[in-house]
């Protein structure tokens, strides 16, 4: 377990970083006291799109009794769940403004949000071991002929190593190696 927990977070670390530098065109990160990697929006190509029927269509997971939605406001959801978390920001590169993570549990899972207007809302969930699972009951270490009985056949950009699935304006990514999922990342289609 503690092997698929380091793998997971770094696996977790490398798609933050690599979707963070995505954002910008600047060969190299501003800095300031605080690691900021753009301030430069994209021209509308990467925007978060608010969905008003995201908490009833979209994958979510529940922690704690609280249920977690790709594409709802954050603050009603980080109030219910405590705050029992490590906070961090960054510059968002789906909008203008500072992206929040919010990581609980001591790196089971982190929730990232996007700002809009005077909002932020839930971009990403990324699980960083096996103490939780998807609201489907798949969890970090479950086989692949698992997370197809629960969610059925996976999308036709999946690979062998990885199951995508999109529900709404979501989607949940399952990386899998050796035939079991070393993690799960929700996220917002954009």
């Amino acid at each position: 377990m503690k092997v698929s927990k380091i793998t997971a977070l770094v696996l977790a670390a490398a798609l933050s970083a690599t979707m963070l530098s995505a954002c910008s065109k600047e060969k190299k990160p501003v800095s300031s006291g605080i690691n900021i990697i753009s301030s430069q929006g994209q021209g509308g190509d990467m925007r978060f799109v608010v969905d008003p029927n995201a908490e009833a269509n979209n994958y979510y997971f529940v922690y704690n009794d609280v249920k977690v939605i790709i594409g709802v406001q954050v603050d009603k959801v980080v109030a219910a769940l405590g705050n029992n978390y490590t906070y961090t920001e960054a510059a968002s590169c789906a909008g203008q403004g500072i992206s929040k993570i919010y990581t609980y549990n001591g790196g089971s899972f982190s929730i990232e949000t996007q700002p809009v207007d005077t909002a932020d809302y839930i971009s990403t969930i990324n699980f960083g071991d096996d103490s939780v699972s998807t609201a489907e009951g798949i969890f970090i270490g479950n086989t692949v002929d698992q997370v197809k009985k629960a969610y059925g056949e996976p999308a036709k950009d999946s690979t062998d190593e990885t199951l995508i699935y999109e529900k709404g304006s979501s989607r949940i990514t399952f990386s899998i190696e050796d035939g079991k999922v070393t993690s799960i990342f929700y996220q917002a289609k954009q």
